[in-house]
């Protein structure tokens, strides 16, 4: 299959068009500069330009945003003047218009992903093609413009791979989290508890190329998009029990497309540098599941893995029995972890200079725990390193009892200190759960007033 013919690198005049390199036609590439500037010039008035300025709007024609000001200044050397026309907008690249749809046929599909793959040139040609009723000539725009890609955006007309273009995509904030392991023998992993490793320091030296490898996916991946990345961090623990090193790699950006493929780079290469650093103790390590956890942002939608959200949920937790300080630490515990911040909201005996005898907590229970969720993932990508818990009770509560314990933990106490506060005032602020106090004259709903803090 004949591909586009380049008149030169910036210019596009498409085979089935058949027009030579004198240009001696309107290519479809010009004819889509001319309708966005609001001009129409006759097939005399393309042939009184230069060869040069032929080229020029066809050039224009070619790219994604055309300069309205240069072609009207280009057409403007043509004689007769061209006629002005209401100025026209390329096709949306969300969908293919029904007129194109029904003009293809059922044997010639087209769907929304390979439409918005296409270029704005490739869309405007094909509806162009298409409002003429030349059947013929739009199956030969067709098999050149979209061809294989039917099957799959990633493919060209011909095929071959290639990279989606993502041009027309709003940029949004878009975030993975992507995990690996390592599990060890008990030479190497006595090593790495002992931090002797002849190579150096296992975990910090495998973070670092995590970090790295995340920034150079595009270089490691042939049809990744170089993205301008906010955020990476990578954290390993340590699993004592299974001898093993757990990675969890956390890649955030403001794009057009989305951070999966570095969080599972990120995590990889870490895997793959505690196996570089341990490997003269053990020739058998092995390295996985590597895995996409979660993910979020973009046409897609959010993303996350049945036991990574089971994880998640036994961190945030609504009940009616008595809370445990203990467990809300053990929620958050890690190797990792230099500090560990918990706060405890008690029921207390008065409140605004009257005695208070019982507290009744209610809540949208399913409501309440996935806001919990959303405002740890929040403190979580917001503090590098953080870890959280919320335990909250519902219920009848009296004096002395506890009815909501937070907890954080992080490599140093002052994230941990300040995730646990952004935590508790985030939990008051917007969790739906309201308590009914009681007191001698009777009951009232109340604010978060009548709890207490110790830490």
């Amino acid at each position: 299959m004949p591909a586009a013919v380049l008149i030169s690198l910036a210019v596009t005049v498409y085979a089935f068009e058949t027009i030579g390199t004198e240009l001696d036609l309107m290519p479809l590439a010009a004819r889509r500069a001319a309708d966005i500037a609001g001009l129409r010039p006759s097939l005399v008035a393309w042939r009184s330009l230069s060869l040069q300025l032929r080229a020029g709007l066809v050039e224009l024609g070619s790219t994604p945003r055309v300069d309205t000001k240069r072609a009207a200044e280009i057409l403007a050397a043509a004689q007769p003047a061209p006629a002005r026309i209401e100025p026209l907008a390329d096709p949306a690249p969300s969908a293919a218009p029904p007129e194109l749809i029904s003009a293809l046929g059922p044997a010639r599909g087209l769907s929304a992903s390979v439409w918005g793959a296409l270029g704005a040139l490739e869309r405007y040609a094909l509806v162009k093609v298409a409002r003429t009723g030349a059947s013929e000539r739009l199956g030969s725009a067709y098999d050149e413009i979209v061809g294989s890609s039917a099957h799959s955006s990633h493919l060209d007309a011909r095929g071959g791979a290639r990279m989606v273009s993502v041009s027309e995509k709003a940029a949004t904030a878009r975030r993975a989290v992507a995990g690996s392991r390592v599990t060890l023998n008990q030479d190497a992993f006595e090593r790495l508890l002992r931090a002797d490793a002849p190579k150096g320091d296992v975990l910090a030296t495998a973070r670092l190329a995590g970090i790295m490898a995340a920034k150079r996916t595009s270089d490691l991946i042939p049809l990744c998009h170089p993205l301008a990345l906010t955020r990476v961090e990578v954290l390993l623990e340590i699993d004592e029990k299974a001898r093993a090193v757990d990675i969890r790699a956390t890649v955030e950006a403001f794009d057009r497309t989305g951070v999966e493929m570095e969080a599972l780079t990120a995590a990889s290469a870490s895997a793959l540098t505690v196996y570089d650093m341990l490997k003269a103790f053990d020739r058998g390590m092995q390295i996985g599941s590597t895995r996409l956890l979660e993910k979020s942002g973009g046409k897609s939608g959010d993303y996350r893995a049945a036991d990574a959200q089971a994880a998640l949920d036994a961190r945030c937790a609504v009940r009616d029995s008595a809370l445990s300080i203990d467990e809300a630490v053990r929620r958050v515990s890690r190797a990792d972890a230099g500090g560990i911040c918990v706060f405890i909201g008690t029921v207390r005996d008065h409140n605004a200079g009257h005695a208070v005898r019982l507290l009744e907590y209610e809540a949208y229970t399913s409501m309440a725990v996935k806001e919990m969720e959303r405002i740890a993932l929040e403190i979580e990508g917001e503090i590098e390193g953080t870890r959280l818990a919320v335990l909250h009770r519902v219920g009848a509560l009296a004096v002395g009892d506890l009815a909501v314990v937070c907890a954080a933990s992080a490599p140093h106490r002052d994230e941990a200190f300040r995730a646990c506060r952004a935590l508790i005032d985030r939990v008051k602020q917007r969790v739906p759960i309201w308590k009914r106090e009681h007191d001698p004259s009777g009951t009232s709903w109340v604010g978060w007033e009548d709890t207490s803090v110790r830490v």
